[in-house]
């Protein structure tokens, strides 16, 4: 009788990378859409409350991501790593395990920033908007960890449509608080019932693929967190040190400034979240060749920065020539210091596209230290210069200090990964093509044009060139139309 062979793992065949790619696309597309509603709940929101309470309402909303930042300290990624690597029972085991320890500790980061927020005095307002934003909060960590099988079977356009779904339930209650005239509290609110609901349809897609409850044991709790302490400590600081730059700065400069870098801080938030999303994509392929092949691991970072070097110097060049009109449609007349800080902070992205790819692989290696060590060179540099700039200059003084904390980041994860695997530093042959191609749309940019010919004109000159010059990798000029391509 012949023997039924079980069937591969995706992320063993070559199948995998031509379904991270697509996956990528997929998640980008989705993603843009997801920021035009973005844009139109921010456009409301910003014209609605105005300067000074939009910068209150920024405030809350930086201190609940801080918690949440530090609370699921890269939990969500450890899951999709253990997930991929892990057999079946101890992995099921797992998700339970971590499921309650991310609600526990999500429970109690809110906690504390319902004590910061009274200890700073921000009234009575602010503190109900933290504790209900807080408890949206809890919600959204529940759909987060029942998302990682998704993740890990490479299923994105499931993960892709839930993000839609949460980015239109948001815009469409922030209307309708709006046309109601609500107070600041109900917009702080509005991510409670989006978070029920996205947490229920992915509790659904899920039922069979992960336990769906949570398991209370304080031992097994200790277990993961003593291996991962490291990690979690890394990640957490790694995404509070940007958010940080808020809060940091409304205790040292004023509402309207803070409102003046709230706006363009909400924009870039929005462009430095993309190369987050596309790695994340990749990051089963990642594990799975840090543990059985280390040569595929190393042609795909170097593809990935590529990858992310082209479209990073896109993204920046689109940002700091779009500026203008970006600030213009986000938050409208009276922020324009704001368009300015987003040119600032669009350099940045550049960065940010790098380091993304750089830290994703230092994830799959188990390289904590190097990760901590980093990201905490990054939230000393980000912090320091923003109580010093932001006191002296405002919302311009803590766009600086972004880009300097994006820069320290980017190269801290590169000489981690560098000491750790010599073979994993880059290959710079692509680097003067990319600047070669940027050259027409720098030009462009300082030709004087209004924003939105120029920034339409600038991108689509650089995207051109680079195709031509052969800077894009082939796999993804490879999904490029043939009549575009020719």
């Amino acid at each position: 009788m012949a023997t039924v062979e079980p069937p591969r793992d995706v992320l063993d065949t070559p199948d995998a990378g031509p379904l991270v790619i697509r996956g990528g696309l997929l998640r980008l597309a989705s993603y843009a859409l997801g920021t035009g509603m973005t844009v139109v709940s921010a456009a409301l929101l910003i014209r609605y409350l105005g300067s000074a309470d939009f910068g209150r309402y920024v405030t809350v909303v930086s201190l609940v991501t801080i918690v949440g930042s530090v609370t699921e300290a890269g939990m969500t990624n450890l899951g999709v790593r253990e997930f991929t690597t892990l057999p079946d029972e101890p992995r099921s085991r797992l998700m339970s395990v971590l499921l309650g320890l991310r609600l526990v500790l999500t429970a109690a980061g809110v906690v504390g920033a319902l004590a910061f927020s009274v200890a700073a005095n921000y009234g009575t307002q602010l503190v109900a908007g933290t504790a209900l934003a807080g408890a949206g909060l809890l919600f959204g960590v529940l759909q987060a960890t029942y998302s990682i099988p998704l993740a890990t079977h490479l299923l994105i356009g499931r993960v892709s449509a839930l993000e839609l779904a949460r980015q239109f339930l948001s815009v469409v209650l922030i209307a309708v608080l709006v046309v109601a005239e609500a107070g600041i509290v109900s917009f702080l609110a509005v991510p409670l019932p989006v978070g029920i609901a996205v947490a229920g349809a992915t509790a659904w897609m899920v039922r069979q693929r992960m336990p769906l409850a949570p398991a209370i044991d304080v031992q097994a709790w200790r277990r993961l967190l003593k291996v991962t302490a490291s990690f979690a400590l890394a990640t957490a600081v790694g995404t509070i040190y940007v958010y940080l730059a808020v809060v940091l700065l409304s205790l040292v400069s004023s509402a309207t400034e803070t409102g003046q870098f709230g706006a363009a801080f909400r924009v870039f938030i929005v462009l430095a979240a993309v190369p987050g999303l596309l790695v994340t994509t990749a990051f089963p392929v990642l594990a799975r060749a840090a543990r059985d092949d280390h040569e595929r691991l190393r042609y795909a970072v170097q593809r990935l920065f590529e990858t992310g070097l082209v479209l990073g110097t896109g993204f920046a060049m689109g940002a700091v020539i779009g500026a203008p009109v970006a600030i213009d449609i986000v938050a409208g007349s009276g922020f324009d210091t704001a368009a300015h800080v987003l040119q600032i902070q669009g350099i940045a992205l550049l960065a940010s596209f790098l380091l993304a790819n750089w830290g994703f692989a230092l994830i799959s290696l188990h390289l904590h230290a190097s990760l901590l060590a980093a990201n905490l060179a990054a939230l000393v540099t980000s912090a320091s210069l923003v109580l010093i700039l932001g006191s002296s200059n405002g919302a311009e003084g803590a766009a600086w200090a972004t880009l300097a904390g994006e820069v320290v980041l980017a190269g801290g994860y590169l000489a981690g990964l560098v000491h750790a695997r010599r073979e994993l530093l880059p290959s710079l042959s692509v680097v003067p093509r990319v600047m070669a191609a940027a050259v027409p749309g720098i030009a462009i940019g300082l030709s004087g044009l209004p924003a939105v010919p120029a920034t339409i004109a600038a991108v689509g000159s650089y995207a051109a060139v680079a195709l031509a010059l052969g800077a894009v990798p082939d796999e993804l000029t490879e999904r490029v139309p043939w009549r575009l391509r020719r």
